[in-house]
């Protein structure tokens, strides 16, 4: 999904009124006059003396209902109000500009210039466009817009596939690897404490009954490398039908901060992108409820959520999306900085497939533009971590990356090309015929074979 798509979906006044103040500071400097919205405006949503302008702000909280009538009752309202701070004296006023996050009809912009013509005033029209473009050139502004981090996403991918051929052949494969980029913990004097070595014994036989002695051994152990390998096996072994999302998040959250006290960069890009990957897994949870919800008020004409409780929910997933997507970026970005592209093709598998079950649930709701640029995302987080194990001669890796790219696109109607990609990694793993593969192979199959 582009910027300016991102934007044009902001549904809540006070997000999009933040967003505007920000870009238009940055565009105009202390020119531009911030209004406090919380108190009588009348009409004036900020101000540039400079240009003797005045900015009627406006995000609908339904675009989906308004129609032509109701933006020009708004836009008449508006520039009646501009007129009136103009001739009372209180401000110098020449233009209005109306910013929305979506675009206007033409003959609604034909009015609009009517309707300022009348006032003496020369309007003018912003749309999610000119935000994106003025948003893409004061790039430090996404730090305060998270939500926006899956464009930037895009452009990283481009620069770790960039650094992957630029570097080819001059990677080297670690012994130990983990076909999902998760080597074992290793303490700096490479001596195993016994709590580690017996966590080490539990994830090489990735068995589901190992879950309680790993989260056992975990909660116990003293040892800050042990406690990151259960962690670890216990991400291994997640199953959303026994597992719960929050407690698994919690874990997340738990391996980044020991991954701090140990300074182990490489896995804290790990547990950012795993804790990415539950955030994610939670926010189609709820998505899905409040799209039922709402379907079966409308179905039975009892309302199930009222107008608040929508506006709550609407918020929080909002407020994951955010979280999942700068979650991604940051482990994507750390891989970047350390030139980690093992770790980097592992973080993309989790990536692509938050995104393929993304899709899948925006299909199933119908929206399928949604569904289209998540499916993309999909395809192409896979297919750069497939090129990454391509280029660092990484087998496991690579039946890992189709076994993956054949789960996912099942869901997209490529039945057949998912089962050649099937057959593909069989093959994959025979070659390499190791009792842990296999076992492992099965472990990832259980994990991420779910949509």
């Amino acid at each position: 999904m582009y910027l300016e798509d991102q934007i044009a979906l902001i549904t809540n006044p006070q997000e999009f009124t933040r967003l505007c103040n920000a870009i238009l500071t940055c565009t105009y400097g202390d020119d531009f006059q911030i209004i406090d919205g919380t108190r009588s405006d009348e009409g004036n949503d900020g101000y540039v003396s400079s240009e003797k302008r005045v900015f009627a702000m406006h995000c609908p909280i339904k675009p989906e209902r308004k129609t032509d009538s109701d933006y020009l009752e708004k836009i008449k309202s508006d520039i009646q109000k501009a007129a009136s701070l103009r001739d009372s004296g209180k401000f110098n006023i020449d233009r209005w500009t109306f910013v929305t996050p979506r675009k206007l009809s033409n003959d609604l912009v034909a009015k609009m210039h009517s309707h300022g013509a009348d006032h003496g005033l020369t309007v003018n029209h912003l749309e999610s466009t000119y935000l994106a473009n003025e948003l893409y050139k004061h790039p430090h502004l996404f730090e305060a817009f998270p939500q926006f981090y899956i464009t930037r996403i895009d452009s990283k991918l481009d620069e770790i596939l960039n650094h992957v051929r630029q570097t080819q052949n001059q990677q080297v494969l670690p012994e130990g690897g983990h076909p999902r980029a998760v080597a074992f913990v290793e303490s700096e004097t490479d001596d195993r404490s016994d709590d580690n070595k017996r966590v080490i014994e539990l994830r090489q036989a990735v068995r589901t009954d190992t879950k309680k002695e790993l989260r056992a051994l975990y909660y116990k152990t003293k040892d800050a490398v042990a406690q990151l390998n259960a962690l670890i096996g216990l991400m291994d072994l997640f199953d959303p039908l026994e597992d719960s999302l929050a407690d698994m998040i919690e874990l997340c959250k738990s391996g980044i901060a020991l991954t701090e006290s140990i300074g182990g960069s490489r896995f804290k890009a790990y547990f950012l992108a795993q804790k990415a990957y539950f955030l994610s897994y939670t926010y189609i949870f709820e998505d899905m409820n409040m799209y039922f919800s709402v379907m079966t008020s409308n179905l039975i004409g009892i309302p199930f959520v009222t107008e608040a409780q929508r506006q709550t929910a609407l918020s929080r997933l909002r407020h994951l999306q955010e979280q999942y997507n700068s979650d991604f970026y940051l482990a994507l970005d750390l891989t970047a900085k350390t030139e980690d592209v093992l770790m980097a093709a592992g973080v993309l598998l989790l990536i692509g497939n938050a995104a393929g079950q993304r899709a899948a649930s925006y299909r199933n709701i119908g929206l399928l533009d949604r569904y289209e640029y998540e499916k993309n995302l999909c395809k192409r987080s896979l297919l750069f971590a497939k090129t990454i194990y391509i280029q660092i001669g990484d087998e496991e890796g690579i039946a890992n990356a189709l076994h993956n790219l054949a789960n996912q696109i099942r869901f997209f109607d490529e039945e057949e090309e998912a089962l050649v990609l099937v057959k593909e990694s069989i093959e994959g793993a025979k070659k390499q015929a190791t009792g842990y593969y296999c076992k492992k192979q099965c472990g990832s199959k259980r994990q991420l074979g779910r949509a």
